[in-house]
């Protein structure tokens, strides 16, 4: 399935392709934009990873303000196993500029604000900025 068909974009897009083991996948270039307009929670990060914007829906479904998260790092929404991974694979993706990651539907916990952790769908972009990328994703709760 391509990436903006998962995202529910049905439009002419650019195509981007990517080298997987033995094939070469076409994916959906999804703009964060286009994410900030789907009607599901929508987070955005800065280039440091620094939370910058969460919609409403963000703020119904997982219980955070942009208060609580505003300048706080991505890995707060995400479970305490799996911070590390975050940080090194964004660390990684600042110095090379590539992932697996992005521009696909990504099935991982999301933490509450109240800790429950529930299991959602991201789907994460990054956008070139000046010398720098910025991040959005949307997520959808799967339980």
């Amino acid at each position: 399935m391509q990436a903006g068909a998962a995202m529910g974009l049905h439009r002419d897009t650019a195509l981007r392709f990517v080298n997987s083991p033995g094939k070469c996948v076409a994916q959906a270039m999804v703009t964060i934009e286009e994410l900030r307009r789907q009607p599901l929670p929508f987070i955005a990060a800065d280039r440091d990873g620094c939370i910058v914007e969460i919609n409403d829906l963000f703020q119904s479904t997982y219980g955070w303000t942009l208060e609580d998260l505003e300048g706080q790092s991505l890995s707060m929404i995400l479970p305490d196993s799996f911070r590390d991974a975050h940080h090194l694979g964004f660390s990684r993706f600042q110095i090379v500029g590539e992932s697996q990651i992005l521009n696909h539907p990504l099935e991982l916990m999301t933490i509450c604000k109240d800790q429950q952790a529930i299991n959602s769908e991201h789907f994460i972009v990054a956008e070139r900025r000046g010398d720098g990328w910025v991040f959005a994703a949307t997520l959808r709760p799967l339980s």
